[in-house]
This record gives structure tokens, sequence and C-alpha cells, in this order.
């Protein structure tokens, strides 16, 4: 069901966001122009998204300059393209890999102190010879007469024998400690990080220490790019690539976590293995004919979480296409496909409990709203009381997902009196009716 025609069937039951538990779907149903490889983060400005991506490779001198590609949308749902960033490579990344085949990589871009810093690649493919560069923009409505990027040439640099590979680009800036950093890499040892002054945006100095924090040892060894580093609830994650890209029905990209409580690790998956020996949390892989879903890129609105990310169409001849769908973090602190959840669990933590009953209770009204009495038979089967939730806690027990892959599993255990959960309740509320809010203003 699309959100469009869910916000419907609310508005035709006649209820307000105080009656109706009612989430956006999990999965955003894109339409219009969506091709796109390795998008960046979505950023908001005004009431226009934008992202960006890896431009078109120049195969022939004949064909057009289209160094970085970008993407708009007015409603979050209908993308079309915008204009080409950069008319050609900057002369500065020319001399530096001069075999590049006229197209940018992977760009980020971060939106820190009144600017939009957008950071990008340029290499050729299987290559250490890469630079990072960082250009600057105080606007994204290329309608503005200030519509204009600006370069500031290159932030770091690899060739033959180093030991990194520098491209994927991913700006992360730590609120709590007023420090930024950049991850990056791609094979060739694997992910690394380093610190970038916020007031430059560039490193700390040309020679600031990187720090390797992932690797792939198998599959085939080295595999691993397109790093992303996001903070919830005090743990720092590091979302990467596994695998191989740009083979369109035969891509077998993945996307694996891992988490830690520094941005600069380690960072180690439910097992407790760290990044660096392999380690990483399976996130999303090949679903149906959305193959090889790869770059991960966080954007937050309205309390809601996305990821974007491209896949390969397998009912589109392996076309590399923008995706949106919608995450949250379980109960014990790791990231989850919202369509992963299992039914009632209206808070989003991956299990279902009193907390979930609270939140639908709550939502429904607690006396007599007649959709939340469960208890049709007793002596209060006019009201919504603790009868009700008895009849719940019989139907539902406590559920947990199954994080090993084999599905949901039930398990016994007390659950706790919903009125234990009474001053949570009230923020879990308020979360749902910000959802509420952000659905509503995306279906118009």
């Amino acid at each position: 069901m699309s959100e469009q025609k869910r916000h419907v069937l609310c508005l035709l039951f006649g209820l307000s966001a105080a009656q109706l538990v009612c989430f956006p779907v999990a999965a955003v149903e894109l339409t219009g122009s969506l091709r796109t490889h390795d998008p960046s983060r979505i950023l908001n400005e005004g009431n226009r998204y934008y992202s960006f991506g890896t431009g078109v490779e120049r195969r022939f001198s004949s064909d057009p300059f289209i160094p970085i590609t970008s993407k708009f949308s007015d409603n979050f749902t209908n993308w079309q393209n915008g204009p080409v960033v950069f008319t050609g490579i900057p002369d500065w990344a020319q001399s530096k890999v001069p075999n590049n085949k006229g197209n940018m990589w992977a760009p980020d871009v971060f939106y820190f102190g009144g600017q939009y810093r957008m950071y990008y690649s340029v290499s050729s493919f299987g290559s250490q010879n890469s630079v990072i560069g960082m250009a600057t923009n105080t606007t994204l409505d290329f309608t503005s007469p200030s519509y204009a990027w600006v370069d500031h040439e290159m932030v770091i640099e690899s060739e033959f024998g180093s030991p990194y590979n520098a491209i994927d680009p991913g700006i992360f800036y730590d609120d709590s400690t007023n420090r930024m950093w950049m991850t990056f890499g791609s094979f060739w040892n694997g992910i690394y990080i380093t610190e970038l002054d916020p007031a430059t945006g560039k490193r700390i100095t040309p020679t600031s220490s990187t720090l390797n924090i992932a690797r792939n040892p198998v599959n085939p060894p080295d595999a691993i790019e397109a790093p992303f580093l996001t903070e919830n609830d005090g743990y720092y994650y590091l979302f990467v690539n596994w695998d191989t890209c740009c083979q369109g029905v035969n891509s077998t990209y993945k996307i694996r976590v891992g988490r830690s409580t520094s941005p600069t690790g380690p960072f180690l998956d439910r097992n407790g293995i760290s990044m660096t020996s392999g380690g990483g949390e399976l996130f999303l892989a090949t679903e149906g004919s959305k193959i090889g879903p790869g770059h991960f890129s966080e954007f937050s609105e309205d309390s809601i979480d996305y990821f974007s990310y491209h896949y390969y169409d397998g009912s589109d001849n392996g076309r590399s296409k923008l995706a949106i769908e919608e995450f949250s973090y379980t109960f014990d602190g790791w990231p989850i496909l919202v369509s992963d959840l299992p039914p009632g669990d209206y808070n989003r933590d991956g299990q279902v409990d009193a907390a979930d009953y609270t939140v639908w209770r709550n939502a429904l009204g607690s006396t007599d709203d007649l959709r939340a009495n469960g208890d049709n038979q007793g002596m209060s089967h006019n009201i919504v009381d603790e009868a009700d939730y008895d009849v719940w806690r019989d139907d539902f027990g406590t559920v947990y997902i199954d994080l090993s892959g084999s599905g949901s599993s039930a398990i016994s255990a007390t659950v706790p009196e919903p009125s234990s959960f009474c001053l949570a309740a009230l923020g879990l509320t308020a979360v749902f009716f910000r959802r509420r809010r952000a659905a509503d203003h995306r279906s118009t």
C-alpha cells in the first residue's frame, strides 16, 4: 500500500492523530527519474529535497562532461534530474589523476557553518591513484542567483603503495565533542578515518593521522567501500558496503554495520567481532529485484530516520536506481529496517511489549474508544482498562525479533504493567505524533 493510499484511508476513518496509530510505510515509493549511482545523503532546503551522485563516465571525446549528477524532489517521492555539478574535472585533480574517465565519484554533501560542503572523489577504476576534493555552495537552489559551486581543491590523496584508496568520502560532525571526521576508502586495506577542521572542512594538517577502522578479508579480499558514520544514543555506527558493485544484476554489494562508543572505533558487530577483522552485522542485501544494495546515507526528519541507497534493478536490465527506506534502532541498540519489525511494534524497538500497548492505548484513547477494547466479553466491555491489557498480553506475550535470520520468535516472559510505562508513553506518543505529521507533509 502506498503512503498516499494509507493516508487517504486514515482520513476516511475520520480519526484524529490522537485516535489512530497510522505510521508511514517502511519503503518510500519513488517515481520519476531514479537513475543514480553512489547517492549522497539527502538534504532539505526550503521545500525541496536534493541528492547528488557519481557522474557519467566519458567513454568518447565527444561525450558531454557530467562529472557529478544531481536530483531534486518537491515531495520526497517524485525525483527529477537537476543540473550537472561542474563542467569538467578541476585542473588540480586532472593533474593528480590524469587517467580519470571524466567523472567524479560518490559525493557526500554536508551542511555546516552556513554553507554546503561537497566532498567528491576523482580516480580511475581499480587504481589507488585517487584524490578527494571539496567544493562549497551557499545554497542548493539552482534557480538562485547565489548558486555556485566553488572548488577548494584537495582534502586527501593516495598513490600506488599508499595504505588506503582515497575515494568514497563520508562526513560526520560529532555534536557532543564539536569534532568533525571523514571516513573514506575502498579495497586496499579497507576503510579509514581522519579528523577534519570544522572551520575549513579540510584535514587538521595535511599529514593528520589516518586510522584503519574496517576491512573485508574475503569475497574477494578487501572488497569493502562506501563508509558512512552516524551516532545514536551514545553509540557510533559505521555502515559499509561489502563485495562488488557496478556489474548490474551480477553485483554482490550488501550493507553491513558495526558500532562503537568512539567515532574512531573499534567497531564491533553483535558477536563482538571487530570490523577490522571482518566483522559487521548484515543490514541489507539483495531482496527480489533490488540487487546489490549499497552506499548507505542517512537522512532524518521529524524524528523519522531514513536511509537512501542505490540498487541494481533486476526488472530493468540491472540499471542503478535510487531507493529510500525507513530504519529504526532495536531495544538493544542495533539498526533495523522498519519493514523487518514485528507486527504490533508501535515504538519500533524490535520487540512487542507493554510499551507498545501503551502507545496503542494512548493513541486510541484510554476510556471509551472500543478499537482498543480487547475485553469484549468482560464486565468492562464498554471501556478500555487493565482487563484489555490482559487480553493483549495473552495474545501477544513478548515478541522479540530473532536476529539470527530464522524469523521472529515468541518468548514467554512477564510483561510489565502499562502503568509502569506512563512517563515513557508520553514521549512515545509524542514521537508518534511527529511521525504522523511528517507523513502528512510528504503526502501533500
